[in-house]
């Protein structure tokens, strides 16, 4: 069952002003995790933390909570070598 997506004011802030390009991975990002929030791909984010859990690709990052029917996206982040620099 695929969720639907939740951005916290930060996450979406950070979504909204990204280049296409960098909006696209973590477009598909997201939806990776919407379609199964607990697949080989994710992690926990925190040792000390059952709830937060954190996926990647291709540069882009982002720690989300998943419930039954929803993934809230509590923070994202793009990583770019050649740019040198973290996006936030």
């Amino acid at each position: 069952m695929k969720r639907r997506a939740e951005f916290t004011e930060r996450a979406a802030r950070l979504r909204d002003y990204l280049p296409s390009d960098d909006r696209r991975t973590l477009k598909c990002l997201v939806d990776r995790v919407t379609e199964d929030p607990y697949g080989p791909s994710t992690y926990l984010a925190f040792t000390n933390d059952e709830l937060t859990r954190c996926s990647w690709l291709d540069g882009a990052m982002i720690h989300f909570i998943a419930t039954t029917d929803v993934i809230y996206v509590v923070d994202a982040d793009i990583y770019d070598v050649d740019r040198g620099f973290n996006v936030i």
